[in-house]
């Protein structure tokens, strides 16, 4: 094995791990009670590591789109992280009550830019090491991350902001950004 295939070997544990403490430091700990309904971000991540034991090599081209997809996703979830800093966001399927609605950031874009990222690096280890297996764990995390999103867009009906929430879900996507609404919001915000 050469240098460069141990660097793409471990490059995407290095993106994942660099996510996890992240979001450890990031998310507030006290935030609502902490339920197993979040341990599906966990799962889908470090299944998606193990798919790579079992994967083919593809071309080299095709490894570094997927470098370029961890790359992406790491921004990602680092301009999520920066935007939030010093605000109250729970771990994933917490049972607390949201009480302010974020939107600066990529959040002005996307309601879930966190859960957006780790299904980008899921997909871009898959396609830097494509398998079975990797293809069936996207399946799932795709389906997970929808779920997880729609539950917490439930927190958000119920409560004391559900108004005002309901405005920002009119004009952002859920999982996929929708510039052309950011960019319209604040075209209407500059001209009042």
């Amino acid at each position: 094995m050469t240098v460069t295939d141990r660097f793409l070997h471990l490059l995407p544990t290095a993106v994942f791990v660099w996510m996890v403490v992240g979001a450890v430091l990031v998310f507030t700990r006290d935030a609502g009670k902490r339920h197993p309904r979040g341990i599906g971000i966990a799962v889908t991540i470090w299944s998606t590591l193990a798919s790579t034991a079992i994967a083919m090599t593809p071309p080299r081209w095709v490894q570094l789109l997927g470098v370029c997809g961890l790359i992406a996703s790491l921004a990602l979830f680092q301009w999520a992280a920066t935007s939030i800093r010093g605000a109250l966001f729970s771990f994933a399927g917490n049972d607390d009550l949201p009480q302010f609605v974020h939107r600066s950031g990529p959040y002005a874009y996307v309601r879930n830019p966190f859960y957006l990222s780790y299904f980008l690096a899921e997909i871009a280890t898959v396609v830097m090491w494509p398998s079975v297996w990797g293809g069936a764990i996207l399946v799932f995390a795709f389906g997970y991350f929808h779920w997880i999103a729609r539950y917490e867009e439930g927190k958000f009906a119920q409560s004391p902001v559900a108004v005002e929430y309901a405005k920002y879900k009119a004009t952002t996507g859920r999982l996929l950004p929708r510039f052309l609404s950011a960019a319209s919001r604040r075209a209407a915000v500059a001209g009042d």
